[in-house]
């Protein structure tokens, strides 16, 4: 709806008003209207992307919203299995990989994917692309996929210091010509008014909308808001806090563990996995679709044995598994024998936490088998014994 949304005002009033609340709620109360005599009214779903990347949803809007909503996820699942193969391909050609990727492609994250209609499933491809060309040396194409996580900013918060700190110079100089690319083709759609007005919205996201749902996210603003409403805010951000110093610690020793290592290393898909994990944990904005961003990773550290097989099983099953406790006790609800609560979605919302960190502590381990003062975790592939 958002995208949708996005793209018929911007055919219709211009890209400056493509960021304004006001009009996309008018626009989206068309789509989803609010029954009569109701007290409530919609919260608009804003597309707060660059204008470049609103560019193509232009012609979806040319259609209408379930037509494009089907043509939109018809397009993306097809894009991410087309995809997903040949990455198995090219980086694993002599693996039979089939149950992998199947395994993966019933993933949770996926799902969320399709039927919430996201956009994440191009920023697959960055990541995967991203990472396969560095590890093939192949520097500044490596960057120029990196640029296209421009798309989701947050998720470059950590992976761009460790490339600094790796002196990358050559995918930051791809990066840099990307998010150049992108940044004056968006100013050329919308002007600098439009781009006024998408920093007005993601100043607006940074304190929160109504359709932020940040007591669903994955990371350490989450944990925060619960813990505050089921004790204070003193000693909720408190933990919170201390929490996310503890994954900036994780982080930062699984960095110096790996930096005498050259980008070009296969243990570097490890720095990756763990920056990424560590980067869902800490950034202000980081709901659990955002995590199909670690398939290709998984792919490419499971193939290359690397990865015990077991961490992507944990991957795929824990949040059905969870799904179904809820299930189970929204059944005790309905037949009175637990009372009614409102734990479900923290439940949901702790599977992406537990997840993230649990990918972020082996990453540490798999690195440095003896941290036991880090974080206890056994049974190593073993690829990675000293």
């Amino acid at each position: 709806m958002a995208f949708w949304s996005a793209g018929h005002i911007a055919n219709t009033l211009g890209y400056e008003n493509v960021y304004d609340l006001s009009v996309l709620k008018r626009v989206e109360e068309q789509i989803v209207p609010v029954p009569k005599g109701s007290d409530k009214e919609l919260s608009p779903f804003p597309a707060a992307f660059l204008p470049i990347f609103i560019w193509p949803f232009q012609a979806f809007a040319l259609l209408s919203p379930k037509t494009s909503f089907w043509l939109w996820t018809i397009l993306n699942l097809s894009t991410l299995i087309l995809y997903l193969r040949f990455f198995a391909q090219e980086i694993a050609p002599k693996n039979q990989t089939n149950h992998l990727l199947i395994l993966l492609m019933i993933s949770y994250p996926v799902y969320l994917n399709l039927r919430l209609g996201q956009i994440n499933i191009w920023l697959v491809i960055c990541v995967g692309e991203f990472m396969r060309l560095a590890l093939g040396k192949k520097y500044f194409y490596s960057g120029l996929w990196l640029g296209g996580l421009l798309l989701k900013p947050q998720t470059l918060i950590l992976i761009i210091p460790v490339l600094l700190l790796k002196q990358a110079w050559e995918i930051l100089a791809g990066f840099g010509f990307a998010s150049g690319i992108l940044l004056v083709s968006s100013i050329g759609l919308a002007g600098l008014s439009g781009l006024g007005n998408l920093a007005r919205l993601w100043i607006g996201y940074t304190a929160g909308l109504p359709t932020n749902n940040p007591e669903d996210m994955m990371n350490w603003r989450m944990l925060g808001l619960q813990l505050s409403a089921f004790t204070n805010p003193t000693i909720g951000w408190g933990i919170a806090t201390i929490f996310m110093l503890m994954i900036m610690g994780l982080w930062l020793r699984l960095f110096l563990l790996l930096k005498p290592y050259p980008v070009s290393s296969p243990k570097t898909a490890i720095l990756i996995l763990g920056t990424f994990a560590a980067t869902n944990l800490i950034t202000w904005h980081s709901h659990l679709h955002m995590m199909i961003i670690m398939l290709p990773i998984l792919i490419y550290l499971v193939t290359q044995n690397l990865l015990p097989y077991r961490q992507v099983l944990f991957f795929v099953f824990a949040p059905p598994i969870m799904l179904m406790v809820i299930f189970i006790l929204v059944l005790f609800i309905i037949f009175g024998l637990i009372p009614l609560f409102g734990y479900d979605r923290l439940i949901m919302s702790l599977v992406g936490l537990i997840i993230n960190l649990y990918l972020l502590a082996w990453t540490t381990k798999a690195i440095y088998p003896n941290a036991h003062d880090v974080f206890p975790i056994s049974h190593l592939s073993p690829g990675l014994q000293p």
